[in-house]
């Protein structure tokens, strides 16, 4: 038996798919896809314009243990977080002090499609796993 996804809609069908596998299944796979796009947006995080003076943006990136079924990833939000500044290169900001709007530099968004083959892989194994295919 042969299991082949492509595209957004296939990983919506087995997203919703998950929601009926036992819950540790689904939290393994999510925990492994997780650490994949943290790693992959580790990896992109300073190739698009930011410097690395103190690693603090790559610090920041972490992986939250899957809860209702939901595991975010990125870093953990406010302004006295580190990596706080990440929302702006991803989404662009205006600079007050230039007067003009600086356009975005995204990572988390380029990671998360170049991922996204790499994830349905993951839910596939596991269920393989779980099954008894593989």
């Amino acid at each position: 038996m042969e299991l082949k996804f492509e595209g957004i809609d296939e990983l919506i069908k087995e997203v919703e798919f998950l929601e009926t596998v036992p819950t540790r299944v689904r939290n393994r796979a999510l925990k492994r896809a997780g650490d994949l796009l943290r790693d992959r947006m580790k990896d992109e995080v300073y190739r698009h314009g930011l410097n690395p003076y103190s690693w603090e943006a790559w610090e920041s990136i972490i992986r939250t243990d899957p809860k209702g079924g939901v595991v975010y990833v990125g870093t953990q939000g406010g302004v006295q977080q580190p990596g706080y500044y990440l929302y702006m290169h991803e989404f662009g900001y205006y600079n007050v002090a230039a007067g003009r709007f600086i356009p975005p530099k995204p990572f988390a968004s380029i990671s998360y499609e170049l991922s996204k083959g790499q994830i349905l892989e993951i839910y596939v194994e596991e269920l393989r796993k779980e099954m008894g295919m593989k």
